[in-house]
């Protein structure tokens, strides 16, 4: 997952300038399969300073792999859970996925190349993060406008602040969300009242859209996370009480260090 890139410094020619200028951006391909003989390339900007929600972290690059093996999984002896978020993801029924935390917006960008190629009838993909991620957020999602050129899978990237309530375009929609994404929101435990306050909030809107409609399914909740600290755990039984119970289904490993874990949540 960890992939390593090469910087190198030049000198610079223009007289008086006795350093070169910093290099502010990065850019990382990856490829992406989607069927046996047919593949396309995304294209992910980070920042190289120390803005946390405008790098391309491990637990992105290791959902975004897990949801793209997804494709090829036979769903027999499959556990039950992998088997409807992979119904959920990736068919064409009119699938709404929220993404909290999205920083660069990787997995989102991989679910809506995934799900172009799949022609949904329906849905939508909202990719949402602070403020401050948005710039680079945008200019990811229009960078990779080709790869999902339809309304129901192009990610929408609206700001979303843990510490507010929810904005108009999360609680405007009626019925709710079919998923909850997120990768690397662990960083900082501090934060974490607020993280699950928001995830309650939004399983609310599902849960009262299903008295209108039982038919509905209640939302479930897909996880990337790779350990920095055993405390980051006390996420786990904080979503416990408010009704989600999250369960180890897979891991991704990289070129080194603890794997990415791969967590479904099921509202019990």
């Amino acid at each position: 997952m960890s992939m390593p890139i090469l910087f190198t410094s030049r000198g610079s020619k223009v007289k008086g300038m006795a350093h070169a200028e910093k290099q502010e951006h990065v850019e990382r391909v990856y490829r992406i399969p989607l069927r046996a003989t047919e593949q396309v390339f995304m294209r992910v900007k980070e920042q190289t300073s120390f803005d946390l929600d405008k790098k391309v972290w491990d637990s992105g690059i290791g959902l975004s792999s897990w949801i793209t093996a997804l494709a090829s999984v036979d769903d027999a002896g499959t556990p039950p859970a992998v088997t409807a978020m992979k119904a959920r993801l990736l068919s064409s029924d009119a699938t709404k996925v929220i993404e909290l935390g999205a920083g660069t917006g990787i997995v989102s960008l991989t679910l809506g190349a995934l799900r172009f190629s799949r022609s949904p009838k329906a849905g939508c993909i909202l990719t949402t993060d602070l403020a401050s991620a948005m710039p680079l957020l945008g200019h990811n999602i229009a960078a990779n406008a080709s790869l999902f050129n339809s309304h129901a899978t192009h990610p929408k990237d609206h700001v979303l602040d843990w510490d507010r309530p929810l904005p108009p375009e999360v609680s405007a929609e009626q019925d709710g969300f079919d998923v909850i994404m997120m990768a690397d929101v662990t960083y900082n435990t501090s934060a974490f009242p607020s993280l699950v306050r928001t995830v309650s909030e939004i399983l609310n809107i599902r849960s009262a859209a299903r008295i209108r409609d039982p038919r509905l399914m209640e939302t479930m909740i897909l996880l990337g996370y790779k350990e920095r600290d055993p405390a980051e755990r006390m996420l786990w039984g904080m979503m416990r009480e408010i009704g989600v119970a999250l369960e180890r289904v897979d891991e991704r490993r990289g070129a080194g260090g603890d794997p990415v874990e791969i967590w479904i949540g099921t509202v019990s």
